[in-house]
């Protein structure tokens, strides 16, 4: 006796039943494996904060030794963040001026050209140095608990799973930076001035 085949799938029902899959799997996934799926990485959020960030600070004059001279954007200690600032600032300006990404290894040296400054690391000892090491007006960038208080003029938080970030127009001035009320209007909390 022959055994029984089962009969062929035509292509347009198997592709409809592949179709029915994926749309019972998306609507009984966990929401997590949902949100991966569209959700952006936690780096390229950050990335493009940095790139805002450019148009709401008003630098000193000093800051810049040209009117052609490009906005340069230095991250340390999150190569992921530097990846994806390099593919969003390709070919984009912050108020006329060209973007660049900057990856350091080491604090900034003494008269390197920076003007955002993003320190990646959650060790509050190391931050504090690196705070002391940078100095002029370089809007410092920062993601630690503690990142406001040692003197960083924003700082990323994750609040239900969002990047947001705090802000101190206080540190801000005091390295001859001005925030935007536009900035401070969207910041998730803004440090209030000393009396």
């Amino acid at each position: 006796m022959a055994a029984l085949k089962p009969p062929a799938l035509r292509p347009a029902l198997a592709w409809r039943l592949a179709l029915a899959f994926v749309f019972a799997w998306l609507l009984l996934a966990p929401a997590h494996a949902q949100a991966a799926l569209s959700a952006p990485r936690e780096s390229a959020v950050k990335a493009a904060f940095l790139m805002k960030f450019g148009t709401f600070v008003d630098w000193p004059p000093e800051a810049f030794r040209r009117p052609d001279e490009p906005l340069v954007i230095g991250i340390l200690g999150d190569d992921a963040v530097h990846a994806d600032l390099e593919q969003l600032a390709h070919g984009r300006t912050v108020n006329g001026r060209a973007i660049v990404a900057r990856r350091l290894r080491e604090p900034p040296a003494q008269g390197e050209r920076l003007h955002i400054l993003f320190l990646a690391t959650n060790n509050e000892s190391r931050l504090r140095e690196l705070l002391v090491r940078t100095t002029g007006p370089v809007l410092v960038v920062t993601q630690a608990e503690a990142g406001l208080a040692l003197g960083a003029a924003l700082n990323f938080v994750l609040e239900r799973g969002r990047v947001r970030f705090d802000a101190s127009p206080r540190a801000a001035e005091g390295r001859a930076l001005k925030l935007s009320s536009r900035l401070l209007a969207v910041a998730r909390s803004v440090e209030e001035r000393a009396p």
